[in-house]
């Protein structure tokens, strides 16, 4: 192929391209005048338009004042309701020990995801609050005293204290399944 008849064959192809050039520019000029005039008139329209004045307001109701039915209530804060919740805390099973960090959540958020043993100690493996932490036989979860007495590769067996009536405690297994989703 000659040089002329390359640059014949480029010249076309540059001259193709910039009629289509022209082309969709026409087009596109020739949409956005139309839309802006419609814009325009939707404007000009909607400045000389009057908005509706709003409702009058409701009458206002006369303040009818009511006698206080729990004047004759125990006040909540009373010391003798303090006193009360005092008593009741210091009357739980276990007063005298330290409460464990693990203690602050319910146990309906434990998740079991396994167990390992370390030393010859065996340790639960679960997740709670989006942590990953291991518990051993003896120590307490979740808000019921629960305490850990066995651990196994399907389940974490706990002995709660659970109140029954207004000062009496009463035991109960629970156990902590195996997540097999996790």
């Amino acid at each position: 192929m000659s040089r002329t008849v390359r640059t014949r064959a480029l010249a076309r192809a540059a001259s193709r391209r910039t009629l289509a050039a022209a082309l969709a520019l026409g087009l596109l000029s020739a949409c956005g005048a139309s839309d802006e005039d419609a814009l325009r008139q939707w404007m000009d329209a909607t400045r000389g338009a009057r908005a509706k004045p709003p409702e009058p307001l409701p009458d206002a109701r006369p303040y009818v004042p009511r006698e206080y039915a729990a004047a004759n209530a125990p006040e909540p804060f009373a010391q003798a309701k303090i006193g009360e919740l005092n008593k009741t805390l210091a009357d739980s099973p276990e007063a005298g020990r330290r409460r464990e960090p693990l203690e602050d959540y319910p146990l309906e958020n434990f998740k079991m995801l396994g167990m390992m043993q370390k030393h010859g100690e065996t340790f639960g493996i679960v997740r709670v609050d989006n942590k990953i932490h291991h518990v051993k036989v003896g120590q307490y979860l979740g808000q019921s005293y629960g305490r850990v007495v066995r651990i196994t590769d399907q389940e974490i067996v706990l002995r709660e204290l659970v109140r029954e009536g207004v000062s009496e405690w009463k035991e109960k297994m629970t156990s902590l399944k195996l997540d097999a989703a996790a």
